[in-house]
């Protein structure tokens, strides 16, 4: 169900107007806005990284399945290359199994469609609803509309010395040449926690770098990320989003089980589970 998320929205506006960049002059010191009480920013260009010339490129689809629909294999659903050769071993087996339950008739894994988090830096690659910022002099959150989903990223300070492993792991940030250049390690390692939409794993020793700007005279933002992980990857890769401003207003509250419903029952789909608390947690 979406609707206005009032108390939310006010929650938005005082944080903003309390401390986002603490004062005026923030753009002179090259500190990039993000903020802003009435747009967000909307994955722009597909679900899927983009390459950045002149270095290691992400994993992409498999080439014997091309993304279109109906391919000459018959497979509609995404097929990851799980031959790449930037993979490691575990990697490999991994995909391939994700690989094979697509062509056993099972739907394809998609955190965003089964309501799991996307983990770092998988959760960037959402679609559909728009993601907001709040900037502090010592925090920064990224919140994202689906699940009313927050990261947070705290500034000019180091890692912690021992991580409790998270989805989304612990992130410090500084600003640097007009762009937030944020840290994250001990992101957790799960059986559904993926760099992006092919399925492509990673472990708990995964390193991730991420410069954000803003670009387009402010109408859109792009990230780069590098991800280094020496037990899935033979090298570091690096990926590129894009997202483009909507003034759709303040955020509105989506909760992703309340919209899913049994499809799978009502159109006899093989889907993966959504998650599911068996305790309260209050």
């Amino acid at each position: 169900m979406l609707k206005k998320s009032w108390l939310l929205s006010v929650a938005l506006t005082a944080s903003i107007a309390g401390g986002m960049i603490a004062d005026a002059g923030a753009q002179e010191g090259n500190i990039p806005n993000f903020a802003s009480i009435t747009s967000g920013w909307l994955l722009n260009g597909g679900i899927d990284w983009f390459p950045v010339e002149g270095k290691q490129p992400p994993v992409s689809y498999d080439p014997a399945y091309p993304l279109e629909r109906g391919n000459q294999r018959g497979v509609m659903e995404r097929m990851s290359d799980d031959e790449n050769a930037n993979l490691t071993d575990w990697a490999k087996g991994i995909m391939r199994k994700y690989n094979k339950e697509v062509l056993d008739g099972h739907r394809a894994f998609t955190s965003q469609s089964r309501c799991w988090p996307g983990g770092v830096p998988g959760q960037m690659l959402f679609p559909a609803e728009p993601i907001f910022f709040i900037q502090t002099p010592k925090e920064v959150w990224i919140m994202w509309q689906r699940d009313q989903h927050v990261r947070r990223i705290y500034l000019n300070q180091a890692h912690s010395r021992n991580v409790k492993p998270s989805w989304n792991g612990e992130s410090v940030g500084r600003y640097e040449n007009g762009e937030l250049v944020i840290d994250t390690i001990g992101v957790k390692e799960h059986e559904f926690g993926f760099v992006d939409n092919w399925r492509t794993p990673h472990t708990k020793d995964m390193h991730v770098v991420e410069r954000w700007k803003v670009v387009d005279n402010g109408k859109a933002i792009e990230a780069t990320v590098t991800v280094d992980d020496p037990g899935a990857f033979k090298q570091p890769w690096t990926g590129k989003a894009r997202w483009e401003k909507v003034d759709r207003g303040a955020m509105l509250e989506s909760i992703c089980a309340e919209n899913n419903g049994n499809f799978e029952k009502l159109f006899n789909l093989r889907e993966y589970p959504m998650p599911e608390a068996k305790t309260p947690d209050f």
